[in-house]
């Protein structure tokens, strides 16, 4: 970027930040995980509740590329999460100084990343894939297939030589990457910008530092541990879940720069409504014990643990929410004619609060917000279907506090009976977690992100920008 760019985004920013117009936040997420954006969600219905007038903007990282390429990408995500779950644990726990030596200095790519490189170059075997895609960046669709090609193959020795153009290659698309960032942050012209998710809060990062931008940015963790990929020298502060987070310095995270607000839930968390009333609400019998399932925004395996747990346990009711997994819904929506008013099905909601509500004990894929949202409303949860990585550390936190574990499907239907049985461990169970549980999280964020926008219009004229 030259001199002349690079300042006239500076004086675009720092324009915005002394008109006396409206405050403007960018909150940035990944819509390839749903707990990122209802994350961006919460906080930015926080922001509208402190700040009404201000100007709220959410910018999805896939949007930086082109669609046909995204989708390739997400596709070949979800194939690694769903069936090479040791495989994406293993990637999961590279720190971010593995992806800088490979892409940067030509670095052997270890194990992980050479099995990777194959199943993504499977699904990148022909550039048909790609016709008939339109619409922004086009030139991805000649790069990503040319990328590709030049990824380490399984089992295959890297030499020097084919090193370098893959090094080249990768640094080309970070660096596409990084400059369609900064044209969004040209565009959009934010006072401050809040991240729900590492990669696009490590190019708002890589933006600052590599151009000299001094624009305020926040990274907010929305799961139980720190990947490396999150520690940036451009993020001035990180809101995360939990205070250990920011105390061991294996994390990598120093006090001053940590916040330690909880995950940002929906403003129903903080004033659910009662027990009784979520289950009137909600059609389902007052007194005998409920369970909610849940499997993240894809339904992850509800359909399965539904049935177990019907068949197993004659006296509970089911309440489960299947996501965007339409033919899950399908499926329980015509199982409803078996178990009767013991099963209730919803599809996607954004009314989590009066399920967790109505729930003696929840069962489902451990997300961070599905964890952050089971603390908040005081219920313990059986963790299944767990995609390691990320979810690993919700697990072992959810062990560690004694307000879950993770089970089999299998085993789901009589863990659920001793801890119905056993009535004096899951009140106390469910005392641990009301204890742990952060329900004002977005608030929080939102305090801050105006505290940060605020603090760089002020000292804008003085050249908090330049």
């Amino acid at each position: 970027m030259s001199v002349q760019a690079r300042d006239s985004l500076t004086e675009v920013i720092r324009a915005r930040a002394t008109s006396g117009a409206a405050r403007k936040v960018l909150l940035l997420t990944s819509s390839l995980g749903y707990g990122h954006v209802r994350a961006s969600d919460a906080i930015g219905a926080a922001l509208r509740t402190l700040d009404p007038a201000a100007s709220i903007r959410r910018l999805d990282f896939w949007s930086l590329m082109n669609p046909g390429v995204a989708a390739t990408l997400k596709q070949t995500y979800l194939e690694i999460v769903l069936r090479h779950t040791d495989l994406y644990d293993r990637v999961h726990r590279l720190d971010e100084h593995t992806w800088r030596r490979v892409t940067l200095t030509g670095e052997d790519p270890p194990p992980e990343l050479r099995d990777l490189s194959g199943i993504i170059t499977a699904n990148c075997a022909s550039r048909d894939r790609f016709v008939g895609w339109d619409g922004p960046y086009k030139s991805d669709l000649l790069l990503y297939p040319t990328i590709c090609a030049a990824l380490p193959r399984p089992g295959q020795r890297a030499r020097v030589s084919p090193a370098l153009p893959r090094v080249a290659l990768l640094r080309s698309m970070w660096l596409r990457l990084q400059r369609r960032m900064q044209q969004q942050l040209k565009r959009l012209r934010p006072d401050v910008v809040v991240a729900t998710q590492m990669v696009p809060s490590a190019l708002v990062s890589a933006v600052k530092t590599d151009r000299g931008l001094t624009l305020p940015s926040i990274g907010v963790l929305t799961d139980f541990g720190v990947h490396d990929f999150w520690i940036q020298r451009g993020t001035d502060l990180y809101c995360v879940p939990d205070p250990a987070m920011g105390t061991d310095p294996a994390h990598g995270l120093t006090a001053e720069r940590v916040d330690v607000t909880g995950v940002p839930l929906m403003p129903g968390f903080a004033n659910a409504p009662s027990q009784a009333h979520s289950r009137r609400l909600l059609a389902l019998d007052p007194q005998d014990p409920v369970v909610l399932v849940l499997g993240g925004g894809l339904g992850i395996g509800v359909a399965s643990v539904t049935r177990r747990l019907l068949d197993r346990m004659p006296g509970l009711q089911v309440l489960v929410v299947t996501g965007h997994n339409a033919e899950a819904h399908d499926t329980l929506t015509q199982d409803a004619g078996t178990y009767g008013s013991r099963l209730v099905v919803r599809g996607w909601t954004g009314d989590m609060s009066t399920c967790m509500s109505a729930a003696n004990i929840v069962v489902g894929k451990p997300g961070g917000l599905t964890v952050a949202e089971s603390l908040a409303s005081g219920r313990p949860l059986l963790a299944t279907r767990s995609l390691r990585g990320q979810e690993g550390f919700n697990v072992r936190f959810l062990e560690r506090n004694g307000v879950g574990r993770l089970v089999s499907d299998d085993d789901v239907p009589a863990q659920v009976e001793a801890l119905l049985q056993d009535e004096g461990e899951l009140q106390a169970m469910q005392m641990r977690a009301l204890q742990l549980g952060r329900r004002n999280g977005a608030e929080k964020i939102a305090h801050r992100a105006i505290e940060f926008a605020d603090r760089a219009r002020s000292h804008a004229p003085a050249g908090a920008f330049s």
